[in-house]
């Protein structure tokens, strides 16, 4: 009789444990933590102190073409630089003069670029594809020809 309760107790055990096993194995199929479950994640210390590199939305605009414009008298550098040149594409003037003037951007339409004594930093834009002469309206020195494409 000993022998039939020690079996007794011992299947009344393992169904037992059988159906906690399958009450977790139903909660870990549906996302429900169940109580042997392991704690959910944490960051360590090491990821929550570092800051992760923000992620750029917009890749980096390109370096517009620059040209380089000294005017020192009736002296005017450079002489008709060639420069290609996208439709659309921005094109920046640095200027160091020791007067006031004006660059006359044979585009369609005209575009001027007025600088004064010193460093002058100007852009601009041309919207219409072929060769545009870039001149220093005082002495009429071709600065610059673009080919806009």
């Amino acid at each position: 009789m000993h022998s039939l309760r020690l079996i007794a107790a011992a299947l009344i055990s393992m169904v037992a444990l059988a159906s906690c096993s399958a009450d977790e194995q139903t909660e870990a199929k549906e996302g429900v933590a169940g109580p042997s479950s392991p704690p959910a994640a944490t960051p360590s210390a090491q990821e929550s102190s570092s800051p992760q590199p923000a992620e750029s939305e917009e890749p980096e605009a390109p370096i517009a073409p620059t040209v380089e414009v000294r005017v020192v008298g009736e002296q005017v550098a450079p002489n008709a630089a060639a420069i290609a040149l996208g439709v659309g594409e921005t094109l920046v003037f640095d200027i160091s003069s020791d007067r006031a003037g004006e660059l006359h951007v044979h585009s369609k339409p005209e575009q001027y670029v007025k600088f004064a004594a010193g460093a002058t930093r100007a852009e601009i834009t041309v919207h219409t594809p072929g060769t545009v002469e870039v001149e220093e309206h005082e002495t009429s020195a071709v600065v610059a020809v673009l080919e806009v494409r």
